[in-house]
């Protein structure tokens, strides 16, 4: 069963969902770190197939999910500094494992390179790592804040992303609470987005150092992942271009293997 819990960080309280293994854990604890706009509960579904062995937390940004709200103009720095501090409560300052997706990548690297100590390894699935120009396009577009009025049409881009994108591989009932975890933020959606748009990735990539696992779908982010292969030095790069979508529920069994794999070779 997953379980809830906070954690008090320098940004407020951090909400955590967390699933334990049968029995007494072997591997370290494996952190999840989610895809804006978003929370942990995008890993609830793949959170069983990732706990062998080990614990797997799947904790929520400042601003997101049932996290404390957060300032208007967060950084990956922020985000990073605040799951530090559930490492540090939780897995008494590690090392731990972590698992990114989407913008959840850059704060897996940012955390491996302000607390390297306290991180052993990264799994990262699909990650942003856009060239300059694409990475300002969008920065632009995620600056404004998300408008609340009173007709139903401010709802039809987190419809589309959450509902319509979703429902054939992930079903309505899914599809449905992905599409309202993600209006928790209120005004402040996009604020994620914008951080992530905002990581000069060519510089902070290549410095991490730790062994890592680049996971690639066939998916709009396949040109950045392999971007991201190439210029960060300790990355292995596995292409799954089977995987065509919901990389975290439809293909979930398929995803988990791949990280788990990586996690319990480079172990030994």
């Amino acid at each position: 069963m997953i379980r809830k819990g906070y954690s008090d960080g320098p940004f407020g309280q951090v909400h955590w969902r967390m699933l334990a293994p049968e029995g007494t854990p072997t591997q370290p604890d494996l952190y999840c770190l989610h895809p804006a706009p978003f929370s942990g509960l995008a890993f609830t579904a793949i959170m069983p197939h990732l706990a062998q062995g080990r614990r797997v937390f799947a904790p929520d940004y400042p601003g997101y999910g049932g996290s404390d709200p957060f300032k208007v103009e967060p950084t990956i720095a922020d985000y990073a500094a605040a799951m530090i501090a559930v490492v540090d409560d939780q897995s008494g300052g590690g090392p731990v494992d972590l698992m990114g997706f989407h913008t959840g990548n850059l704060v897996a690297a940012e955390m491996a390179l302000t607390a390297p100590e306290k991180i052993r390894l990264l799994a990262m699935v699909d990650v942003p790592a856009f060239d300059t120009e694409t990475s300002a396009k969008y920065r632009a577009a995620s600056a404004k804040t998300f408008e609340i009025v009173p007709d139903l049409s401010c709802l039809e881009g987190p419809w589309e992303r959450g509902m319509t994108k979703r429902i054939e591989s992930q079903g309505p009932e899914r599809s449905f609470e992905m599409f309202a975890e993600q209006l928790r933020p209120g005004r402040l959606m996009n604020k994620a987005f914008h951080a992530a748009f905002s990581y000069d990735v060519d510089a902070r990539l290549p410095a991490v150092t730790h062994k890592t696992l680049i996971l690639a779908s066939q998916s709009g982010l396949l040109g950045a992942t392999r971007h991201a292969a190439e210029i960060m030095p300790s990355a292995t790069l596995v292409e799954r271009l089977d995987i065509k979508r919901a990389v975290l529920d439809e293909a979930a069994e398929i995803t988990a293997a791949e990280i788990l794999k990586f996690l319990d070779r480079t172990s030994l």
